[in-house]
């Protein structure tokens, strides 16, 4: 027996709502928050929900335009409790899926029936090659007087390989390079979770990601078994996603969906794919627990092995 509408999650609570507001709280519809993970194949999953949203109208889809601010202060993480609140409370009890980038916020209102996570995951030194030549594309075809993401467009042309080989190869996976944490966005907003420190992370972060995703995630994909995830995710909730599948397989299963074009993707020599994977050491941790997670989901539901497919995407 699959739960449709019902989710039972235990928040903790960070601020005391007064009455009136716990009332209102228990009235709003489900809220889905997809706290996408740059590179892992994010845009397409919004293509998706997109076509769920107008083809098959079981959500309300509402993306973000904030791209960048991963890191939210108190007030900050109040105001975007409050913004989710307010389109819950606007869809009629149609279930709302709400995507941006940003780090987990345990938001601990009283809406712990109707809220839960979702978000995708892919092999840790794809997603770091993307982001960085994604980074260095955006910031070319943006031109000089736009913001840029990294820390000095000086590092604009240099390639993973030079980066690796010419300095401290740490840097190369920072934001300073236009790279971000997998594993803060599970984390969340505590100072340990800032994968601006050196290291990028560590095992108490790690940790936290870890109990996060048991506690609030019900769904983290894997790019690698992109058509294996989305009809997990389907299955497991038909009266919010469906169709998922479907849009995928008629749209997207046979095209490359690339955001940086190949001109500006640069392949890795043997040495630098040793340090990266050494660097990366605690993110395929958090890699290889989701996939654990994943496929045990999976067997569960389906009773055989989910078809991994290298997902196109870059």
């Amino acid at each position: 027996m699959f739960i449709i509408i019902v989710i039972v999650f235990q928040l903790h609570v960070i601020t005391e709502q007064p009455e009136k507001e716990k009332r209102v709280h228990r009235n709003i519809s489900i809220a889905i928050i997809y706290n996408r993970v740059p590179k892992c194949g994010s845009t397409l999953m919004i293509a998706l929900l997109g076509l769920v949203f107008r083809k098959s109208h079981t959500l309300r889809f509402i993306k973000s335009r904030d791209y960048s601010h991963f890191r939210l202060s108190a007030t900050d993480q109040l105001q975007l409790r409050q913004e989710i609140v307010n389109y819950s409370r606007q869809a009629n009890s149609t279930p709302i899926v709400y995507e941006r980038h940003f780090h987990f916020v345990d938001f601990g209102f009283e809406v712990n029936r109707n809220l839960f996570y979702i978000n995708q995951l892919r092999d840790p030194i794809e997603r770091v090659l993307s982001c960085y030549d994604y980074t260095r594309h955006r910031c070319k075809t943006d031109g000089p007087n736009e913001p840029c993401a990294l820390s000095n467009r000086s590092l604009i042309n240099i390639t993973m390989d030079a980066c690796v080989s010419t300095g401290d190869p740490t840097s190369c996976i920072s934001e300073q390079n236009g790279v971000s944490s997998a594993i803060s966005f599970f984390c969340g907003q505590l100072s340990i979770c800032d994968d601006t420190y050196k290291p990028i992370t560590n095992y108490a972060a790690l940790a936290l990601a870890k109990s996060n995703i048991e506690r609030y995630y019900l769904y983290v994909g894997l790019l690698e078994y992109i058509e294996s995830s989305l009809e997990l995710l389907e299955f497991s909730y038909p009266a919010i996603f469906r169709g998922i599948s479907k849009f995928y397989l008629t749209y997207f299963k046979d095209e490359p969906f690339y955001r940086t074009p190949a001109e500006s993707r640069y392949p890795i020599n043997k040495e630098t794919r040793t340090i990266l994977r050494r660097l990366l050491k605690l993110e395929f941790e958090l890699y290889y627990f989701v996939q654990k997670r994943f496929i045990d989901q999976y067997r569960r539901t389906f009773h055989r092995a989910p078809r991994r497919r290298d997902g196109k995407v870059r």
